[in-house]
């Protein structure tokens, strides 16, 4: 069995944000010394005409489950690939690089969101195999909003097998611990399985 550790974690401060448009910053207890990015996650009901993806905004079901795809291109940048969640799914490109994940819920008290995390990964066992990652659950309480470190949905443990026997069965296992999820060999899909319960308002 090879065991593999997490890597170095950068500085830079990774955000998605579920906000409106009216919203600005981040959230009361996210440190922000340095860089960061702010992704705009908005629960709506219809958005008619949401124009193109350059901004910082994709659209999620208010009431119900969104996929969320994320992706990290060797030579990309934090760019919404897929605004449209109402149709059941959106998607987000991270930039190249580790970062640290905060979540606030904004705007009026009320609703909340349960996000699990899934990878589909190689698997010479059973060809591919997806994993429950993590999971959060996150809501507008009343009060001054908490923001929360959400990383364990994007570092994670997976054990997978690489090898098997003429008889299929399993000689030679990987084990990931604590580790980038995108840095995964075997990794095929990373996505979010966003089910929102009335939640207008997310900071990440």
């Amino acid at each position: 069995m090879k065991k593999l550790m997490k890597g170095g974690v950068l500085t830079l401060v990774f955000g998605l944000l579920l906000i409106s448009s009216a919203s600005a910053g981040v959230g009361n207890s996210i440190p922000v010394n340095g860089e960061h990015y702010n992704l705009n996650i908005i629960g709506a009901k219809n958005v008619g005409d949401i124009g193109d993806s350059n901004g910082h905004t994709m659209f999620v079901k208010l009431d119900g489950r969104t996929k969320i795809v994320m992706t990290q291109d060797t030579n990309g940048e934090f760019k919404v690939t897929d605004r449209n969640g109402l149709d059941g799914r959106a998607g987000f490109n991270i930039a190249p690089g580790h970062y640290n994940i905060y979540a606030t819920a904004l705007g009026k008290p009320g609703g909340n969101v349960h996000i699990d995390s899934f990878g589909e990964f190689e698997d010479a066992v059973e060809g591919t195999t997806l994993i429950l990652l993590g999971y959060v659950d996150i809501s507008r309480d009343k009060g001054k909003p908490q923001s929360m470190n959400i990383n364990e949905l994007f570092y994670v443990d997976v054990t997978l097998c690489t090898a098997v026997d003429s008889e299929g069965n399993c000689t030679e296992w990987v084990q990931y611990e604590d580790f980038w999820v995108f840095d995964i060999e075997e990794l095929l899909e990373y996505y979010w399985d966003y089910n929102n319960n009335g939640l207008k308002l997310l900071q990440v």
